[in-house]
């Protein structure tokens, strides 16, 4: 999402709301590249905001509503690229039990710690900081002063509640189970398994820092946008490159189907064509579930 963001602002393609969005809410726009619930909703939440833009108020929620959708569309650029990859490289994962009860695959996690370093430089750059994957926060300074290992349940707990009671809805079948142990992610980090690290990275090609798209998105971020690098020539080459320049492609790709249909170029149908609603993340042949 944040790189998706880059090249938005960086195009003269995308319109100047979603820049506005992007600039000035991109904290709403990294929750919303965390949910759930598919396409199910954001067409028609695109089209609520496009409607209510022209007669918008400072407070009224519409920007960050519009913010909210942009990271929803970048996330389901990333779930559309990667859930077939996944299941492609670690199958034998998808064989347990359903997504709430199951811990993250390994293969997600080297993806993840890798996207750490490479787009994050290992948590010096925000919104992460350079203890994110401590095992201990041990190079954090508070860490001398509080007993970390002892405090995790109690914010855990803490953690939860507290998102609990942003809903409207307390039923037990709103509550998932936290499965992620982020010493998972420090191991990898740290003392990454040299087997895994070639089958889920080098071998696939995960993140090619040498791929235009790539290169140009950590240009941007530095603040020296590449010259020599022409956004839509890198656009075009990315689905011939890395599994992230591929991802990449993607949420730019559905971001400027979104800026069109906003700015009303094309019509809703042609939206939904363009940006995949309607098709499963999962081919079915990859689905061990829908298999059965």
């Amino acid at each position: 999402m944040d790189d998706g963001a880059r090249l938005a602002l960086h195009s003269s393609a995308i319109c100047e709301p979603f820049k506005t969005a992007f600039s000035k809410r991109l904290d709403i726009a990294r929750f919303s590249a965390m949910t759930r619930s598919g396409d199910n909703f954001t067409v028609r939440l695109l089209r609520d905001v496009r409607e209510k833009w022209p007669s918008r108020r400072e407070g009224d929620m519409t920007l960050e509503k519009l913010a909210f959708l942009l990271g929803w569309r970048c996330h389901l650029a990333a779930d559309r690229t990667f859930k077939p990859v996944y299941r492609i490289l670690q199958p034998e994962h998808y064989l347990l039990p359903g997504d709430d009860s199951r811990p993250p695959s390994d293969v997600t996690v080297y993806h993840d710690v890798t996207v750490f370093r490479e787009v994050y430089a290992s948590g010096r750059l925000e919104p992460f900081t350079a203890s994110s994957l401590d095992y201990r926060l041990e190079t954090h300074p508070a860490s001398r002063a509080l007993p970390a290992s002892k405090l995790e349940r109690l914010l855990t707990s803490l953690w939860q509640e507290a998102l609990l009671g942003i809903q409207s809805s307390k039923a037990p079948a709103r509550f998932q189970r936290v499965v992620l142990d982020v010493q998972r992610y420090a191991r990898a980090f740290h003392s990454p398994n040299p087997d895994l690290l070639r089958r889920y990275i080098v071998e696939p090609n995960f993140y090619d820092p040498n791929d235009p798209v790539i290169a140009l998105a950590r240009s941007i971020q530095k603040g020296a946008p590449r010259k020599d690098i022409v956004l839509e020539d890198a656009i075009a080459a990315a689905p011939r490159q890395s599994q992230y320049a591929q991802a990449l492609e993607r949420a730019y790709r559905y971001l400027l189907a979104a800026s069109d249909y906003f700015v009303r170029k094309i019509d809703e149908k042609e939206l939904e064509r363009l940006c995949d609603v309607g098709k499963p993340h999962v081919p079915a042949a990859l689905d061990p579930r829908r298999r059965k």
